[in-house]
């Protein structure tokens, strides 16, 4: 990034008091799907110079000369100063930030390619929820190993349906990376101009919980429409919610992550908002699987890109479950109806009857009396509320 002193502001500072302004951060998004245009459009609603680059050239074409993206959010108009390309290199010219916008299965390759002209400053963020096909790594895992070594990298996560993002409507995102003072200044920076787009942007340490969370709502989500199509009742997809939860919990911290993470919008709040909502399409992909069995042949193909990444988080999850072995029990589900192994009813049936880890006090010995915040039965257990950002981590 550069300083720049703005001529026409500093003319009117005296001397001794003027000092470098910075230029706006420059976005380029990488990947123009309905999720990748909308986090553009948010970016050039904030005031930030944005490039989108797309592997069609049609669509960055439409883009540039319609001010639309007809193929994944028609009718949508897009904010003016958008530029759009399928020029790699033109794209990422002088980023401060790159948003990789693309499927998990393409994050790998295209990172590979990026990073070839990838500014080495550049915060490269992952927006993709879920693990590689084939590796089970986590997206910030597949960034480090395909950037540059020391480039910083994190996750850009949290409840947000594109056709709301791109029309300004409220939401509130997550930003996971771990602590380095240059680019925890480009994110404090870019949460303040974000806010000029309705977008508030909370900053976590805790890449791996916020990667989790991501990574299991879709295959939640798809279990829970699974049990509205089975008529189980608003109690079953509360109880499916929760079980999803535990499972979240659970391998965020056999990742090495921090469980209250958890409680953050990428957690709770993309859960509540892809398990709750029928505009989720992992929602009517679940809501299919569980009406009939004929639609599980074809499901992972699904009509859009999220559905593929719904089914194919349950997949990948498998890899995660064996190497840390875990056995999680909502993607364990949702793999097994795919496969065609088990119905729909009968996978739900086992989710809802699995109990959960029990949490009662262990008995108090004769003679000994316990006292809060004393005792083996608190040990670790204790609700902890996190500290501040990147100046405190709660022990573990």
């Amino acid at each position: 990034m550069h300083a720049r002193n703005r001529g026409e502001f500093a003319a009117h500072v005296p001397h001794a008091a003027r000092a470098p302004v910075r230029e706006p951060l420059e976005l380029a998004v990488l990947g123009a799907g309905s999720w990748g245009t909308a986090l553009a459009a948010a970016s050039r609603r904030a005031g930030l110079p944005t490039r989108l680059w797309s592997r069609r050239p049609d669509v960055a074409h439409a883009i540039r000369t319609t001010g639309c993206n007809p193929r994944h959010l028609p009718g949508i108009e897009l904010p003016e100063g958008l530029q759009a390309s399928d020029d790699l290199e033109w794209v990422l010219q002088g980023a401060d930030v790159v948003l990789f916008a693309v499927p998990c299965a393409a994050l790998r390759e295209v990172a590979e390619v990026a990073a070839t002209v990838l500014p080495r400053h550049a915060l490269a963020l992952a927006t993709c929820k879920g693990v590689e096909p084939g590796s089970g790594q986590l997206m910030t895992q597949v960034l480090r190993e395909a950037c540059a070594k020391g480039q910083p990298v994190g996750m850009l996560a949290g409840p947000s349906f594109a056709d709301e993002v791109v029309r300004g409507l409220p939401t509130r995102l997550t930003l996971g990376m771990c602590a380095h003072p240059a680019a925890v200044a480009v994110a404090r920076e870019l949460a303040g101009a974000l806010r000029g787009a309705a977008i508030e942007l909370e900053l976590c340490d805790d890449e791996i919980g916020v990667q989790v969370a991501g990574a299991l709502k879709n295959p939640v989500a798809i279990a829970c429409g699974m049990a509205s199509a089975q008529g189980l009742g608003e109690n079953a997809r509360a109880a499916i919610v929760a079980r999803g939860l535990e499972d979240m919990r659970r391998l965020t911290v056999a990742l090495g992550g921090r469980g209250e993470t958890l409680f953050r919008s990428s957690g709770v709040g993309d859960l509540f908002l892809t398990a709750s909502s029928s505009h989720s399409r992992n929602t009517r992909l679940g809501m299919r699987l569980g009406a009939s069995a004929e639609h599980r042949a074809g499901a992972q193909a699904g009509d859009g890109g999220e559905l593929t990444e719904g089914a194919s988080a349950s997949q990948a999850l498998a890899l995660l479950e064996r190497r840390l072995q875990l056995e999680l029990q909502v993607p364990r589900a949702v793999r097994d109806v795919l496969s065609g192994r088990c119905s729909a009813g009968r996978a739900l049936q086992r989710v809802l009857e699995q109990p959960l880890e029990e949490t009662l006090p262990s008995p108090v010995r004769t003679g000994v009396h316990a006292s809060p915040g004393h005792g083996a039965a608190h040990d670790g257990g204790a609700v902890r509320v996190p500290g501040v950002v990147w100046n405190h981590r709660a022990v573990q």
